[in-house]
């Protein structure tokens, strides 16, 4: 398995739009080339959403976590890194409508190459669930059977969590987090590994 030396991080700050009104089904997803709406209106009287009708906003942003001469913890763009590295993944939400929006739940996957830090995930409690690539999501830590006997998920195996946000009020403002460090070795799938996420975020 090749070291993980140098990576060099496409990821920049992204935002996207959420559209509500006659939508019965709003998935968008970030990374690629644009957002993927699904809606649904009357045949013989479409519903046309207002270009300037922004219903939730996702911004994503990726930092590495450092020290400064006096121990404190800081949060610095993330360029480049390097094994052993600390990366933290925060998306914020922004419900720009004058109505509550319900049923919001965000999916912030981790990419192949870093290992999630245990009990990193913010907020935490109730709200969050983990899971590796098997996509069953539990709360943490996540365990499986082998051989008939129960055995803990290695944290380098987690690869995605989810939260239930529930309900943005109006015009109100919400984020999740989580860290993740780079590991010593690349995947035998992934030479080098790329830092970047695709958080995917759904209201109904």
């Amino acid at each position: 398995m090749p070291c993980l030396k140098s990576i060099r991080n496409p990821l920049r700050p992204m935002r996207g739009t959420l559209r509500l009104g006659a939508c019965v089904t709003v998935l968008a997803l970030f990374g690629t080339a644009g957002i993927a709406v699904a809606q649904t209106a009357p045949a013989a009287a479409p519903t046309v959403l207002p270009a300037q009708k922004k219903a939730v906003e996702v911004v994503l942003v990726q930092s590495k976590v450092v020290r400064d001469a006096q121990g404190k913890e800081q949060l610095v763009a993330a360029d480049s890194v390097k094994p052993g590295d600390v990366l933290e993944y925060r998306a914020t939400y922004t419900n720009n409508t004058g109505k509550a929006v319900t049923g919001l739940v965000a999916n912030l996957p981790i990419p192949d190459g870093l290992e999630y830090l245990p009990k990193s995930a913010k907020p935490g409690a109730t709200l969050v669930k983990a899971a590796a690539k098997d996509g069953q999501f539990a709360a943490e830590p996540l365990s499986r059977v082998v051989n008939g006997k129960s055995e803990a998920v290695p944290y380098n195996e987690y690869r995605s969590l989810r939260w239930t946000l529930g309900q943005l009020p109006a015009n109100g403002v919400t984020a999740v987090s989580v860290r993740a460090k780079v590991e010593e070795t690349a995947p035998p799938s992934q030479p080098v590994a790329a830092a970047k996420s695709t958080p995917e975020v759904k209201a109904r």
